[in-house]
């Protein structure tokens, strides 16, 4: 039996830029638990009628218009973190980022670059437990994306 080939969920990077010159990323300290990227197709669904058979059920044809994802993180707040993503969304500007699965590409690494923006943010907590963040970064044009060296 061939096994999965697994890879640890803190392998998943997400690598925010400095924009010092030359620039230093790091994985924010707030995304410590849970993180994730979903990539998404938005597309167009057209019926399309059986000419010879118009009573029959038309067929669904799908066309591709975009190509889109979402980064989402959550984690325990870094208490030291929370003020300089208070003042990232409210600046409402974009800010470099790479998205990585660490390791080669022949062991499932990848590396995505290009610039995010801060979606949301927010931080809660319960009474008599601590507090969390979640966030959510989409991007703010094309990323490129390539295996791992």
């Amino acid at each position: 039996m061939a096994e999965v080939g697994i890879i640890e969920g803190e392998k998943l990077l997400i690598l925010i830029g400095d924009g010092a010159s030359p620039e230093v990323f790091t994985h924010p300290c707030l995304i410590n638990t849970t993180r994730g990227i979903t990539w998404v197709t938005n597309m167009t669904e057209t019926e399309v009628p059986d000419c010879a058979s118009p009573a029959t059920p038309a067929k669904i044809v799908r066309k591709a218009k975009s190509v889109d994802f979402t980064v989402s993180g959550a984690g325990k707040v870094d208490k030291t973190s929370v003020f300089a993503y208070i003042q990232w969304l409210n600046s409402a500007v974009s800010k470099n980022a790479k998205l990585t699965q660490e390791g080669t590409g022949a062991n499932g690494g990848w590396i995505g670059t290009g610039k995010l923006l801060l979606k949301d943010f927010a931080v809660t907590g319960d009474r008599g437990d601590y507090q969390e963040v979640t966030l959510t970064l989409v991007p703010a044009g094309a990323f490129t994306w390539a295996a791992a060296s």
